[in-house]
């Protein structure tokens, strides 16, 4: 278990890092690490403490590691600057789609206005469908390079960054220059999987030969996407592609044909490991395929070994081998759902079998109990355990949840092994005996058929995949209990077997207990969420788009426009508001903008509304109409400068603008509501996005817009701040909701110039935090959760 405190330190501290990711903090973590390592010698003579040492060191050396990923690239200075061209090397295999192809290229120079300088820095390209380029190509990409963009719940800027990437270059012409660069093996690698994956297509039909290419190579370029929502809606998408549980069962399979013939134990779990590791070089050895094989290696030395120590053990030397080739694997969906998914097999298989056996034996005679626990311990049991173990993420990444998830995995995970013997069998036979190869295809497409009936049936049915959210402290509770069961299961200490036996013996007492407990921590939950008596307000991290929230001293929230991001926004909401508190008491809706009012409908389920100030402004569009009517009508209030919203706990609210009832025609920026709040003597200025026409006209109207802190119209964008209104506001700070991966170019640079010294914090790194208590200001950055 010393392997298990040495990765928790290692993670600990690469997690740590990660809330100040900065490469200019390598040498403090280089000290840190070095005061560690002094530690460590200093307590080697005595074992407890060389132990709890070697964790410090551990803990120091992941923040370490992850300090020295780069958190940019030099090519990715030129994002959002306009056209040109990037030379470089193909450095990883071509994804394939039907409407154009993925190439990562390395960038070694890049041409921009006539100038050409040497870089560096992968890039992203998006090519053209037909673009012959390969892996170990040197090719020219011409377009635009930009910034990857956020969505509602997955940001592709961060899954890019974690394999290196921090530019995209889409609608991009591509030549190429030379082939047959890269290295050999690996280029040879990919060239029998692409051979492998076309003699599937030639002999197999659609949508039997993308199914068996994504199962058998990976390669999911010809599964359709109606047939990929069919999987993911039936909860069998863990089958198409390449992962842990198909690396298991083709292990599994192996070591069980060894078995017949008497080869068992150590010589049949090398032999299992070999066959991984050849069939993980055979479909291109990538990265997720890589990691699968290292999880379901462990499962053949787990249950070979047969020690209880040696799941949580191995899956912390897993952990700590990839994080040290990338730490940012921890962050990646993908490694997380294997991880799980293998602690999830070794700690619930073993009993739910013996309940099934159990079960079983009381239901039917000996031989068919035994028949039938056989047949379904594969799917029943190593389904549902890791199932326990992943649902939870599931449910927290994607927000979905499959009923008939368990019984769609009940009737296909039984023929997946004939299906990859097939398979594999018969792409390694089409070169040596072809007629052979055949007849294995038509048999292989026995079980592919099958496969697809079921999960197309299921997948079509209304409840097959329901929308669910949970509270993500909930989710990371569970994970944390299931970390400490396996722990505890492995080295069973004294002190709990004492406990579980004290429990069982005093079932009513110990319940009371927990009952209390739980209250208790209600109540403590329940007084920490008390307002503090300061005026706090927040500019979300919406993305491009609009979304405050404040609290008064009091307690009231008032929240300003929400974004177009449904999750994220109901998200900041709960983090931010007590969990008992389900009322916004004034909505304001600056404009009929569905950029800026897209998540609010989510809201409205969530959250009543006390008053929903607008502008008054008539709008024909479709969305806005349905989110009026969402609304009660007696608690719209259309609003024009001069309304004033005053509150018991000494916070006012005032609307400057518009400064009269605006028509359908006018243009909704000239017309947009612009509030200021008051605590004491600071104000806050929420100018959302009102334009330079719509300043001058507030200007005109003979109102004072002084405030001590500005929220930048337009995000910054050109020309979209009059200097006469920067003047009559006067503010101390300016804040800007700012998106780096924005493709208007905001903010520009001449507008942000026009601040001179105003100290100005932007959304880029998180949300923007502002609390006062009507003297005082504070500021504070939050880091994207």
């Amino acid at each position: 278990m010393r392997l298990v405190y040495l990765a928790l330190g290692w993670s600990a501290g690469i997690l740590l890092a990660a809330n100040n990711h900065q490469q200019a903090l390598a040498p403090v973590w280089a000290g840190l690490s070095a005061l560690a390592l002094l530690v460590v010698w200093l307590s080697w003579p005595e074992r407890s403490r060389r132990w709890m040492g070697l964790a410090l060191l551990a803990f120091t050396l992941g923040g370490l590691r992850l300090s020295l990923v780069p958190t940019t690239s030099d090519i990715a200075r030129y994002n959002n600057t306009g056209g040109l061209t990037v030379e470089g090397i193909i450095t990883a295999e071509p994804d394939r789609r039907d409407d154009r192809v993925l190439l990562r290229l390395e960038a070694e120079t890049f041409t921009q206005a006539g100038r050409t300088a040497a870089t560096g820095g992968a890039v992203l390209v998006y090519a053209p469908a037909t673009t012959d380029a390969r892996y170990g190509d040197r090719v020219r990409a011409t377009g635009i390079l930009i910034t990857p963009a956020e969505s509602d719940t997955f940001s592709y800027a961060d899954y890019l960054a974690r394999g290196g990437v921090f530019s995209i270059m889409q609608n991009t012409a591509v030549e190429v220059v030379s082939q047959g660069g890269g290295n050999p093996l690996y280029s040879a690698l990919l060239d029998f999987k692409a051979r492998a994956y076309e003699q599937i297509a030639r002999h197999l039909p659609e949508p039997a030969a993308g199914l068996l290419g994504g199962i058998l190579l990976g390669d999911e370029r010809g599964i359709a996407p109606q047939v990929q929502d069919a999987f993911s809606a039936a909860g069998a998408a863990h089958v198409v592609a390449i992962s842990g549980f198909n690396m298991a069962l083709l292990s599994g399979i192996v070591i069980g044909l060894l078995g017949r013939f008497r080869i068992q134990g150590w010589r049949a779990a090398i032999i299992g490991m070999a066959f991984i590791a050849v069939y993980t070089l055979m479909v291109g050895a990538g990265a997720a395929v890589v990691r699968a094989a290292i999880m379901s290696s462990l499962l053949v030395f787990g249950a070979l070994l047969k020690r209880k120590t040696y799941v949580p053990a191995s899956l912390g030397l897993a952990a700590i081998l990839l994080s040290l080739q990338n730490p940012l694997v921890l962050w990646d969906v993908g490694f997380q759902l294997s991880f799980f998914a293998t602690l999830g097999l070794a700690l619930y298989a073993d009993p739910f079998a013996r309940r099934l056996d159990t079960l079983l034996y009381r239901l039917f005679p000996r031989r068919a109990a035994r028949a039938l626990g056989d047949f379904l311990a594969e799917p029943l049991v190593v389904s549902l355990a890791a199932q326990v173990a992943t649902l939870p993420l599931i449910i927290l990444v994607f927000g979905r949840l499959s009923p008939a998830a368990l019984l769609v995995n009940l009737l296909i995970v039984p023929v997946q092994g004939y299906l990859l013997i097939l398979g594999l069998a018969a792409t390694l036979a089409v070169w040596m005996l072809p007629a052979l190869a055949q007849i294995l295809y038509w048999l292989a497409f026995i079980p592919l058929a099958w496969t697809l009936g079921v999960v197309r049936l299921a997948g079509g049915l209304p409840f097959a995949d329901l929308e669910f959210h949970a509270d993500s402290r909930l989710i990371a509770l569970f994970y944390l209990a299931l970390l400490g069961g396996a722990m505890m299961q492995a080295t069973q200490p004294t002190w709990a077997l004492r406990l579980a036996r004290f429990v069982r013996a005093r079932a009513v007492f110990t319940t009371t207990i927990f009952a209390a407990s739980g209250l208790a921590f209600l109540l403590g939950a329940a007084a920490l969420s008390r307002p503090d008596g300061y005026l706090h307000l927040w500019l979300l991290d919406m993305g491009h788009s609009n979304a405050v929230l404040a609290q008064t001293p009091g307690g009231a929230h008032i929240l300003v426009d929400g974004g177009r991001f449904p999750s994220r926004l109901l998200t900041a909401l709960g983090d931010r508001l007590p969990f008992t508190d389900r009322e916004i008491e004034v909505l304001i809706i600056a404009q009929p903008d569905e950029n800026d009012l897209g998540a609010l409908p989510a809201v409205l389920d969530r959250y009543s509304v006390g008053a929903a100030l607008v502008s008054g402004q008539p709008n024909l569009n479709e969305f806005y109409l349905s989110l009026l009517d969402r609304l009660p009508s007696d608690r719209i209030i259309a609003t024009q400068a001069g309304y004033t919203l005053e509150m018991n706990d000494g916070v006012s609210l005032e609307i400057l603008h518009p400064q009269r009832q605006p028509s359908i025609s006018d243009p909704l920026d000239d017309q947009a509501l612009v509030a200021r709040l008051w605590y004491g003597e600071v104000s806050f200025l929420l100018a959302g996005d009102l334009s330079a026409d719509g300043q001058r006209e507030l200007l005109a109207g003979g109102q004072w817009p002084a405030a001590s802190v500005l929220q930048l119209p337009k995000h910054g964008g050109a020309r979209t701040l009059e200097m006469a209104f920067l003047e009559a506001v006067q503010p101390q700070v300016a804040v800007l909701h700012s998106d780096p991966a924005n493709r208007q170019g905001d903010p520009n640079p001449d507008t942000l110039a026009r601040l001179g010294d105003i100290p100005l914090f932007r959304t880029d790194g998180g949300a923007l935090h502002l609390w006062t208590d009507g003297q005082n200001l504070w500021i504070n950055q939050e880091k994207n959760r």
